[in-house]
């Protein structure tokens, strides 16, 4: 290395050995780093953006167009919701029935009766010759409903006809064929709302005529034992009052419903004989509802015709319901493949802040939909889980909400036959309920979401 290069390159290094002051090198690579760097990055950016692929739609060439979904909604699907009443129901052998009378003045009068039939404990022990010491009809009630005060109610028992069968079908509206008057008695004073054991004294005349011949007193043979000769009893109220509406709900369970013969022979006293209604016995509930005895300013307008009322109305003891129609699914079920994700409806309680408020209105409304067979099903989302179907009453907002996402996926497949609802009352509910429908000031709502794919 020649001089002229050499003493240049010293004279730099030992002027800034040992100075941590002063360092050009450091000063000149950070101004270098400050543009350099950041050209650097950038074109290393766009490079790297310019070879890589969206990560969203990477392989998407390779699939077949059926593996993407597509979730969508829709809230403006129409709803039509009509006031239906059927005056023939089927009622054989429910767990409860019902007696007496109801008033509303926006349904109108609801009377319920029932037709038993007698069973045998036991075949007559015998004994020979027997007087009747006594007579007494014992029945349970699960509650009462209506006007509790100083009336006195009484209630009618007469003789059907009519022989019961297990296998025949028995409806609410039907002739309980009463052909002999057996007695009208006295109910005793009775509690609201508690189960009571009720007790009632007979004339012995009531006994002797169910006894009057012993050796019928047998239940071995349906066509020639104690149900053919004494083939039922139809028991009813009398002088009932609408403007004092009372109805007893009963049981037959465990032998809840029963006449008891007080008797005795020459050998032995303090002997009894039971005539029973429980369980096995054919019996059938009676129910009639008279809609023009409501107030002609609050009375239902339109039922069984077709009309969209602003109001609908739902009714206990299988009276007057709403029938919802969702025509809108239809358009649907073109879609070969579709998943229901969601399906709700939203219904506003009518209240007037006098017979119907939040605190009076049903806690839950049951739904229901017509099979093939003509017979009336609970919806699949109640089977599949009574808390997701819901139906209970928000007392906060004054609606109810049903999900009924898996009713609607099974009309879609066919496995239901029309996208109609009806709604209905457990057996054993007493209360009645007004809706806001169609065009009402708060019309149903019906959420919709599901996915195509």
């Amino acid at each position: 290395m020649n001089r002229n290069t050499w003493m240049p390159i010293m004279i730099f290094m030992t002027r800034y050995f040992n100075n941590p002051k002063q360092c050009r090198t450091f000063s000149v690579l950070s101004s270098i780093s400050k543009i350099i760097l950041p050209a650097l990055f950038l074109i290393t950016a766009i490079f790297v953006s310019s070879c890589e692929e969206n990560p969203t739609s990477i392989g998407s060439d390779l699939l077949p167009g059926e593996d993407f979904v597509n979730i969508k909604s829709n809230d403006t699907i129409g709803i039509g919701i009509y006031n239906q009443y059927v005056d023939s129901v089927k009622t054989n052998s429910n767990t409860y029935s019902y007696l007496g009378n109801l008033y509303d003045p926006y349904f109108g009068t609801t009377t319920s009766d029932f037709v038993g039939q007698l069973r045998l404990t036991r075949k007559w022990p015998g004994g020979g010759p027997f007087t009747i010491d006594s007579i007494k009809l014992f029945f349970t009630i699960t509650g009462v409903k209506g006007t509790l005060d100083s009336t006195i109610h009484r209630i009618k028992i007469s003789e059907i006809g009519e022989m019961l069968s297990s296998s025949a079908t028995y409806y609410s509206n039907r002739d309980p064929n009463a052909i002999t008057d057996l007695g009208t008695f006295d109910l005793p004073v009775i509690a609201k709302d508690t189960v009571q054991n009720i007790e009632i004294s007979i004339p012995p005349s009531f006994g002797e005529y169910l006894m009057r011949d012993t050796i019928k007193l047998t239940q071995e043979d349906e066509a020639n034992d104690f149900r053919s000769f004494f083939r039922g009893i139809y028991v009813t109220f009398v002088d009932a009052d609408p403007i004092k509406p009372f109805i007893l709900g009963l049981t037959f369970s465990s032998g809840a419903f029963y006449i008891r013969v007080y008797y005795h022979n020459n050998n032995t006293s303090d002997l009894t004989y039971d005539f029973v209604i429980n369980l096995n016995s054919v019996r059938y509930n009676r129910y009639s509802h008279n809609f023009a005895t409501a107030k002609p300013e609050t009375r239902i307008k339109h039922i069984n015709d077709g009309v969209e009322d602003t109001l609908s109305f739902l009714q206990s003891f299988n009276g007057v319901f709403p029938k919802i129609k969702i025509p809108g699914l239809n358009s649907y079920k073109s879609m070969q493949r579709i998943s229901v994700n969601k399906a709700k409806l939203t219904i506003s309680a009518y209240l007037d802040n006098d017979i119907y408020t939040a605190t009076t209105v049903p806690s839950q409304i049951y739904m229901g939909y017509i099979a093939t067979d003509s017979i009336r099903y609970i919806l699949p989302d109640y089977q599949i889980s009574s808390s997701f179907f819901d139906g209970t009453f928000n007392s906060t907002k004054n609606i109810y909400t049903f999900n009924i996402a898996s009713f609607v996926q099974l009309f879609l497949e066919g496995k239901i036959p029309k996208p109609e609802i009806e709604m209905f009352f457990p057996d054993g509910e007493y209360k009645n309920v007004i809706l806001k429908s169609n065009n009402s000031s708060a019309p149903v709502e019906f959420e919709f979401t599901y996915t195509e794919f």
